[in-house]
């Protein structure tokens, strides 16, 4: 699965624009099968009201470019939620 298809599967855009809280951090969680691991950026800074940076999955994958992953072979997903749930 792409992660344009992984993006489309969790968030819609209006789900997503629902979801931002400037007052609250935003994260991008990548699962990167390149280097098999798993990546959280913090990216509330990117998103404020200053630049109008509005986190859609264009301008995400054009970030993880940027920060070095090949986005046809990462999983990600935008949150405001910090913390990892492991399994069972």
């Amino acid at each position: 699965m792409n992660s344009s298809k992984a993006y489309e599967l969790k968030y819609n855009t209006d789900d997503l624009n629902d979801q931002i809280d400037h007052q609250k951090q935003l994260y991008i969680f990548v699962l990167d099968t390149n280097d098999g691991k798993a990546y959280r950026y913090i990216i509330d800074s990117l998103a404020n009201d200053e630049n109008n940076w509005n986190p859609d999955a264009e301008s995400c994958e054009a970030f993880l470019y940027g920060a070095g992953h090949n986005v046809s072979n990462c999983v990600w997903m935008v949150t405001n939620e910090s913390n990892i749930n492991y399994g069972n």
